[in-house]
């Protein structure tokens, strides 16, 4: 052989041995949709979360977003990540996808108010779980992170102390706050959140739930309203969960799906800290609210709505769970107790309790 196949040859097994190191540095784009707008909480902490993943990989992981169902409407956001519309997605499938993820909506009213305990439990819950698992692995996706929307609340026309107050009220609810107004009298009128606002602004409403605290309060129903109330302090209803496409998952190097995980581990601290800031904030706005009454609820009458509802709620979601071959009594309990375990650590204080606390 001579000089020349000797180079040539040389060339060669080089470039042999680079090629799996030039695959593995190759730059990955991943297209995300949601139903939320860019400016909402929920987006801010999936910015923040996709962001890390970027840096931690040196731009290697670059993203695409379509905000406000732009790509993606909320009851396709699901459906579409499965199918590879999108690579990444969050809204809250438990809400709009309840046949595909109904082990999901463990999140129910009345098991805890704080936000950090919640979504660190539906971590835990996930990785120990795996019908859990199952039911992502059934829809082709793969979960990431679960942030819980703070503590329902009541804003309302008509003065609300018992449950007596609620009985023919037309009220915008969903999901667990909805199951539990209607049982307790209230009638339900199940419209989007924003038509909701119009609605009580005509007298179609006469209350608005299913509603976070700190939400309300920054889109004006502070001005709107006659009344506050914790509404029985249902606290946590439902969850926004981040989830990436199986297939594109599975597709990914190992150290890319690290930088994953690590990401949204560090996003339960930073949405901790962001929510707190932003129900600070909205108790600032509510210390100046000129029309509207924050009603402290008496406890017993807080407990008397547990008692009437809670059997009913957990009936529920039991049969939601039970033609997937799951028990929903033992899962509500599991993940119950991840749930006091973390809020033994992880101490959390709701908005109305910052407004009275602050109001003295």
């Amino acid at each position: 052989m001579d000089k020349r196949h000797f180079i040539a040859a040389g060339l060669l097994a080089g470039a042999c041995a680079l090629a799996p190191a030039a695959f593995a540095q190759e730059s990955i784009k991943l297209k995300v949709a949601s139903n939320y707008p860019a400016t909402s909480l929920f987006s801010r902490v999936q910015k923040h979360m996709l962001d890390e993943v970027t840096a931690s990989t040196n731009g290697r992981v670059t993203f695409e977003w379509y905000y406000g169902g732009v790509l993606l409407k909320a009851a396709d956001v699901f459906p579409g990540v499965g199918r590879g519309a999108a690579d990444i997605a969050f809204t809250v499938p438990a809400a709009f996808n309840p046949r595909e993820y109904p082990i999901t909506g463990v999140t129910l009213p009345f098991l805890t108010e704080n936000v950090q305990a919640a979504s660190l439990a539906f971590r835990d819950w996930y990785n120990t779980t795996p019908a859990v698992q199952k039911e992502y692995q059934r829809n082709n996706v793969r979960f990431l992170l679960a942030v819980p929307a703070s503590e329902n609340v009541l804003w309302s026309q008509k003065k609300v102390n018992t449950a007596a107050d609620l009985k023919g009220m037309r009220i915008r609810m969903l999901a667990g706050p909805g199951d539990a107004l209607s049982l307790l009298g209230a009638t339900a009128v199940t419209v989007p959140y924003t038509d909701a606002i119009d609605l009580l602004s005509r007298g179609g409403v006469e209350a608005i739930s299913a509603t976070p605290f700190e939400q309300g309060v920054k889109d004006g129903l502070p001005e709107m309203v006659n009344y506050l109330s914790s509404a029985g302090r249902m606290g946590i209803y439902a969850a926004v969960i981040t989830a990436m496409n199986l297939d594109r998952w599975n597709s990914l190097p190992k150290d890319v799906q690290a930088a994953f995980l690590k990401a949204a581990d560090n996003a339960i601290q930073y949405y901790a800290e962001a929510q707190g800031k932003d129900a600070d904030e909205s108790v600032d706005i509510l210390l100046k609210a000129k029309r509207v009454q924050v009603l402290k609820m008496d406890p017993q009458e807080e407990k008397a709505w547990r008692d009437k509802t809670r059997d009913a709620i957990l009936k529920k979601y039991h049969d939601q769970v039970a033609r997937t071959g799951a028990d929903g009594n033992q899962l509500v309990a599991s993940y119950t107790a991840l749930v006091r375990k973390y809020e033994q650590s992880h101490p959390y204080q709701t908005g109305i309790d910052r407004y009275f606390a602050r109001k003295k």
